[in-house]
């Protein structure tokens, strides 16, 4: 319910702007009645969006709505960022030439605001969301000799469900494995759709003998919303391991590789959540020995936090999405300490995935990935 109403006001907001600045890119003869007809169009699908969702989320065709929508909301953000501008430009021409811009030069700025925008709705839509990047990291482990060769898969928030099917769960997994990783890891937000859950489950098991050191899974905050419990029994009848604030030994010997895997933590819980971070590191770390390579699968990036403060070699983390919108590889909104990419400290690293997919169906400037972590001595 608190989703619906965040999101039907945004959605409120976003209609007020562009409806104030739509003289900007609708001519004047039509100004009139193209501005009732924004009017009602917005006021349908904010009602429709408030009564409806998440009800529709079933109905066979509920992605390609819910992405018109989307894009409907995308392209009236961008024409109202581009009337802005062209707005201010206009007036400060207006103020140092001691002249009004011609009719004629208005109706060229009319269509000036529209070409961007609706390429940039339809690019993140309709291509840069559903086009997966291979990423690909050099970790250092010159002092770690025997992991030099290792390379490690990692997926991260595909959220299965209305933008991620399970036969493209199937492709991106057998992109995967034809890439030839050691280890394939999962940092939770996978099973994002009680429906199709359980046929995803099936068909990452069967994958699990394309990995020789195997497929390790971490729970996501969409884990814990879809319904835990089956999930565990389910994946329990698998060759798939569930790190829960648990360790697992990967190679052994001199210096050996130690896998580690906690449960989601929301970091809006101020200190209480930090110290829930600690204690469940603190679980996982029990019984690894000081001298090993530790790599830590988390689903929340705050995590990265405590592997510093630990010392953790590796860190991989997903839930940011990245922001979904960037510009020159910045996120726009920051709503995460780390929010994509790579961080180091001292000797750790910690990383966040852009994630393979989202819930929310666009994305610009930052495109979904999978990443392979190839160490060198």
């Amino acid at each position: 319910m608190g989703f619906t109403i965040m999101m039907a006001l945004v959605m409120t907001v976003i209609a007020c702007s562009s409806i104030l600045l739509a003289k900007e890119y609708i001519s004047a003869n039509v100004y009139k009645s193209a501005r009732k007809k924004l009017i009602i169009i917005n006021l349908v699908a904010i009602v429709g969006f408030a009564v409806l969702y998440p009800k529709i989320l079933d109905f066979e065709y509920a992605s390609i709505l819910i992405k018109l929508v989307v894009m409907w909301y995308v392209l009236q953000v961008f024409l109202s960022i581009i009337a802005l501008l062209v707005k201010i430009f206009r007036l400060i021409y207006e103020k140092t030439s001691g002249t009004k811009v011609d009719e004629s030069r208005r109706r060229f700025l009319h269509g000036v605001v529209w070409v961007p925008a609706i390429s940039a709705t339809l690019y993140g839509g309709l291509y840069e969301s559903r086009n997966i990047e291979f990423v690909e990291q050099d970790i250092d482990c010159s002092a770690f000799p025997k992991l030099n060769g290792l390379k490690i898969a990692h997926l991260t928030d595909v959220h299965l469900g209305n933008f991620f099917s399970v036969r493209q769960f199937y492709e991106i997994l057998n992109e995967i494995a034809h890439k030839a990783p050691d280890m394939l890891v999962i940092t939770g937000d996978i099973f994002d759709s009680g429906k199709i859950n359980d046929e995803a489950i099936k068909i990452l098991n069967a994958f699990t003998p394309y990995f020789p050191f195997g497929v390790y899974f971490c729970w996501g905050n969409h884990e814990h919303i879809r319904g835990i419990k089956h999930l565990q029994e389910a994946l329990s009848k698998t060759n798939i391991k569930v790190l829960n604030n648990q360790s697992v030994k990967i190679l052994s010997g001199d210096k050996p590789l130690y896998l580690l895997g906690v449960d989601y933590v929301d970091e809006r819980g101020g200190q209480e959540s930090a110290n829930m971070r600690e204690q469940y590191l603190q679980k996982a770390l029990k019984d690894v020995p000081e001298d090993a390579y530790k790599i830590l699968l988390a689903h929340h990036s705050i995590f990265i936090d405590e592997a510093f403060k630990h010392n953790i070699n590796l860190t991989l983390t997903g839930h940011t999405h990245g922001g979904q919108f960037a510009f020159l590889g910045i996120p726009i909104i920051p709503m995460f300490k780390y929010m994509r990419g790579r961080f180091e400290q001292n000797n750790s690293i910690g990383y966040v995935s852009n994630g393979a997919g989202s819930w929310f169906p666009y994305r610009i400037g930052c495109p979904p990935e999978v990443t392979f972590f190839n160490f060198k001595a």
